[in-house]
């Protein structure tokens, strides 16, 4: 079942009629049911062996713990009982719910447990994730630079640690030797890349190394493979054999505001027109904080400008990542 069936079913059983019982509705998969309990609350059950030890979880409005339930037509018997205790996040708590299904369904026995456990671990960074603050644009500027690391820098645990994320730095990829601002574009037709710059830091130059802009073009296309939610299910796979890795990758995207809850909406196709590396020397068009050596005139708070990247050839690194190493 996916997690709009799931959400669907919820609503249509009826709340238990007492404290401390469930009215449940089996599911396809083998000693699995959803069930709701007194108050409204949703729960899923999953039969396990007994002395099964529950997952932890500090998730807000998250409940797991290990249970001994009886369900019309079936002996008591142990349940690992998986509950949304917050009405606002139900959605969420189905998508989880529809995960775990999907991992734990087929398996038995302490398995079903352990595979729990892999879904709530990798869900924790996105509970209560404010989906409202990733608009369209951020979604693009994303995706830019999952784009980046994906194809230029590649997926290891070093690169993942350079990519700040947005966190408050200067530029969105930090080594020791360079640094890297990525700006993206979904300007149709002969525009070009104009990319905006949002403050005199971003383009300022780094503590160490050298600074690199990474000018990434797009157009939304129905017959292009490539979204921001594939991107992060092949960050996310490649990081398989890094679990601690990983676990920061989903959390740098979660902060930036995407949840798989609505992949969908961020299911935008685009494709790729123009990738182009650039090198930002003393000469390369930018304003800076240097740009205003008196400081800026008074009752000026920020400054954000436009650059026409047409302007900037002389200064254009590669269009291919073969040529370019951040090492």
């Amino acid at each position: 079942m996916n997690a709009a069936e799931l959400e669907d079913l919820w609503s249509q059983i009826p709340a238990a009629p007492a404290p401390g019982l469930l009215s449940a509705e089996k599911l396809p998969d083998d000693g699995l049911w959803a069930a709701v309990d007194a108050d409204g609350h949703c729960h899923l059950l999953l039969h396990v062996p007994q002395g099964t030890q529950a997952p932890s979880t500090i998730t807000k409005g998250l409940q797991v713990r290990v249970g001994e339930h009886q369900v019309a037509g079936e002996p008591v018997s142990t349940y690992l009982d998986v509950a949304c205790l917050d009405a606002a996040a139900v959605t969420t708590f189905a998508a989880v719910a529809a995960d775990i299904l999907h991992a734990g369904g087929p398996v038995q026995g302490a398995e079903r447990s352990a595979a729990v456990d892999n879904v709530l671990e990798r869900w924790k960074w996105f509970w209560e994730v404010d989906a409202s603050r990733l608009t369209s644009n951020d979604a693009l500027a994303l995706f830019a630079e999952l784009w980046f690391l994906v194809r230029w820098a590649g997926v290891t645990p070093t690169h993942i640690d350079a990519w700040t994320a947005s966190e408050g730095s200067r530029h969105d990829f930090q080594w020791p030797h360079a640094s890297v601002e990525v700006k993206a574009t979904a300007r149709s037709g002969d525009a070009g890349s104009i990319h905006t710059i949002r403050s005199l830091d971003q383009l300022a130059n780094p503590e160490t190394g050298e600074l690199y802009l990474f000018s990434l073009r797009v157009v939304r296309d129905q017959l292009a493979n490539n979204t921001l939610p594939k991107l992060v299910d092949r960050v996310s796979g490649d990081l398989e054999s890094h679990p601690a890795t990983r676990e920061r990758f989903l959390q740098k995207v979660g902060r930036r505001g995407y949840s798989p809850v609505h992949r969908k909406a961020h299911e935008i196709p685009y494709r790729i027109i123009e990738e182009n590396l650039y090198r930002v020397t003393d000469d390369f068009p930018r304003l800076t904080h240097q740009s205003f050596p008196a400081g800026l005139p008074s009752g000026i708070v920020r400054v954000s400008y436009d650059l026409d990247l047409a302007a900037c050839d002389p200064w254009l690194v590669t269009s291919n990542p073969i040529d370019w190493s951040s090492n």
